[in-house]
């Protein structure tokens, strides 16, 4: 890899994570100039992590071409957290009656009521597991996607929830040795009462940026 594509591909992790983690407020438009000048770079592999970022639906194009973080209202919240429970529906019913070998979340995530970012981070990897069992690549692709675009709306899930660790406890449970229609009961209430809560959740978005 040349030195021009390692810092091309090192500035577009840095604004991916940025991006995810929130550090962008909701809304917000990107200044090339900006960006670039403060971690020290060219205009070009900004510009080029911006078009990814763009093509992978975690930033929108903005006035005069330029780009903006995503408005998480609550329409397009409820459109996106139903997407992804339609996602994980095909997923379980393509898994069937066949138990999971191994556990969804490492030991002690499922436990950690203390640490927002380990909640989101397991359930990130509990549906990413979930998707993988079903033996579909686009599938998988689909919903680590979803997954991506909902991380910071799962972090205020945590803010205003004290049980969404206890939720991921339930159905990881249930994902080892019942997978089957109580699994999939489950993950959909868990999808409903974030549709339901939608506009609560998006306003809590934006009173928390």
């Amino acid at each position: 890899m040349s030195p021009g594509t390692r810092q091309g591909e090192k500035v577009y992790a840095d604004l991916k994570e940025a991006v995810l983690s929130g550090r962008y407020a909701s809304d917000t438009e990107l200044s090339i100039a900006a960006i670039a000048d403060d971690i020290g770079t060219s205009g070009s592999p900004v510009r080029d992590g911006l078009h990814r970022l763009y093509g992978e639906r975690l930033l929108q194009m903005g006035p005069h071409r330029g780009f903006r973080v995503p408005s998480w209202n609550a329409d397009a919240l409820r459109d996106c957290y139903t997407w992804h429970g339609h996602l994980m529906r095909m997923a379980i019913k393509a898994i069937g009656p066949k138990a999971l070998r191994e556990p969804v979340a490492p030991e002690g995530w499922l436990t950690d009521y203390s640490n927002p970012d380990r909640i989101v981070a397991t359930a990130e990897r509990m549906f990413l597991t979930l998707a993988n069992r079903s033996s579909s690549n686009e599938l998988v692709a689909a919903v680590a996607n979803a997954g991506e675009r909902l991380r910071t709306i799962r972090l205020v899930e945590t803010e205003r929830w004290s049980d969404c660790a206890d939720e991921l406890v339930s159905a990881n449970v249930l994902a080892r040795f019942e997978p089957g229609s109580r699994l999939l009961e489950a993950i959909w209430n868990y999808h409903r009462r974030r549709i339901r809560a939608a506009n609560m959740l998006s306003e809590s978005l934006k009173s928390r940026l």
